[in-house]
């Protein structure tokens, strides 16, 4: 399975907003991304969501890493998921909105 695939599948069958289903969230694996809805922070402060304090090595500043499954409330769905095939759709567990 794809990255992109568990991501989405996570966002689909964890049945809420979470960073996996939002536009604001990149992701670096299948459980961790970065938030790009504010601005890059320190090198301690982007590991600190994800529960790194002590690195052995310093990622650099950039945007904040967070788990797939955190929701911080800037949650935004503006994908059009109608326009992946429906195969894909029913794999991940795509539920259209009422």
């Amino acid at each position: 399975m794809a990255e992109q695939e568990a991501v989405d599948g996570f966002y689909w069958h964890n049945g809420g907003p979470c960073c996996a289903g939002c536009d604001w969230w990149r992701h670096l694996n299948s459980v961790v991304g970065e938030c790009i809805r504010s601005a890059p922070v320190s090198s301690q402060e982007r590991l600190r969501m994800v529960g790194i304090d002590a690195p052995s090595m310093e990622p650099g500043a950039g945007h904040v890493l967070t788990p797939r499954e955190h929701y911080c409330g800037e949650f935004r769905d503006g994908f059009d998921w109608g326009s992946l095939p429906p195969a894909y759709l029913r794999r991940v567990g795509y539920r259209k909105p009422c």
